[in-house]
């Protein structure tokens, strides 16, 4: 008989990742850890089938690494020289992202930005992943609407790519700081787009981005 926490067979791939994706976030799967693919199908009461497609949407999002004749690690957290070289690229986008974006914001646009916020409210910030998740969806989203709103797809493919906020969801669940500032923070982002004030949504953007590095790798 399967116990509680035993996965459903209701969109068996999907709860898989997120099962798995709990486990790394909440640290209980170490990073640097072996990810045994037999041990776990196991562990879990499904198939090899549904635990590989959930490792290969995992490695896609950066919590997984795969090696040819080795197989399956939890990846590690990002060091410092990574981080430099996230923020700095973001730095290059996402500001003048911003400021296109000022310009062609749509009532609809901001009307899910203010529910992004609403989203990222204190009751979500700290916890295990479980609470967190919703938080670090939200953030994701905040930024994706404002990359979109851009109108420019390359730029948000590649940003896309990056998986920022696994990251920076990864080193900020250690310790949990810096919350209301980052709130404070998307707020000044928001106001400055809704005024419709390119320059303020770009300084706003830098000041984000830039507090966000400090506080994730001082």
């Amino acid at each position: 008989m399967q116990d509680a926490s035993t996965v459903q067979r209701i969109g068996l791939g999907e709860q898989v990742r997120a099962r798995l994706q709990a486990r790394i976030m909440d640290r209980d799967l170490q990073p640097g850890a072996r990810l045994n693919v037999d041990a776990l199908a196991r562990e879990m009461s499904v198939s090899t089938t549904p635990l590989r497609e959930a490792l290969a949407a995992l490695t896609a999002r950066g919590l997984v690494t795969v090696e040819p004749f080795i197989g399956f690690s939890v990846a590690p957290l990002p060091d410092a020289a990574f981080l430099r070289d996230l923020y700095e690229t973001r730095l290059r986008l996402e500001p003048w992202l911003a400021a296109r974006a000022a310009l062609h914001l749509t009532a609809e646009d901001s009307a899910r930005l203010r529910a992004c916020l609403a989203d990222m409210g204190a009751h979500v910030r700290r916890g295990p992943w479980q609470t967190h998740r919703t938080h670090a969806a939200a953030d994701e989203a905040f930024h994706d609407i404002i990359v979109r709103a851009s109108g420019n797809l390359p730029a948000r493919q590649a940003l896309s790519a990056l998986n920022a906020q696994v990251h920076a969801s990864r080193l900020y669940m250690a310790d949990q700081q810096g919350a209301e500032i980052t709130a404070r923070e998307h707020n000044a982002i928001l106001e400055a787009l809704l005024r419709r004030d390119a320059e303020a949504a770009e300084a706003a953007m830098v000041q984000h981005l830039e507090g966000s590095r400090e506080r994730l790798a001082p």
